[in-house]
């Protein structure tokens, strides 16, 4: 309670891959950090780490899974076989293409702290 604050930065946000890696099944559970100017995404049983240098990113967009299915796959549709249960999507757009990873209620906190955290915003913008 009184304790030191954690650095979300150093969060793991566990989640189960979309798509984006071919080496990675869809729904594979994974962690994501960023650490060291990094994104680390760690694939679990069988170990695997990609790492994606923060500077290749263009953005993180947390979104709702009907959302996301709409604009990347042109159908609002539900994937979820649970009742009641929203799926939310956190998408990392960089400078080769387009990551995707989902998690429930719990995540999607923190899928919004990186959209909004994650990436320095400009010091200077010229129009």
């Amino acid at each position: 309670m009184f304790g030191k604050k954690k650095d979300k930065k150093n969060d793991v946000i566990r989640a189960l891959h979309y798509e984006g890696i071919p080496e990675f099944a869809t729904d594979y559970p994974c962690t994501l950090k960023l650490e060291d100017d990094q994104l680390v995404i760690t694939r679990i049983k069988p170990e695997t780490v990609v790492t994606l240098p923060l500077n290749r990113i263009k953005s993180f967009t947390a979104m709702e899974e009907s959302r996301f299915m709409l604009q990347y796959h042109g159908e609002a549709k539900t994937t979820s076989k649970m009742k009641n249960v929203n799926k939310y999507y956190l998408v990392v757009q960089y400078d080769k293409g387009m990551l995707a990873f989902w998690g429930l209620a719990k995540e999607y906190g923190k899928f919004l702290d990186l959209q909004n955290n994650a990436l320095n915003a400009p010091s200077h913008i010229e129009l």
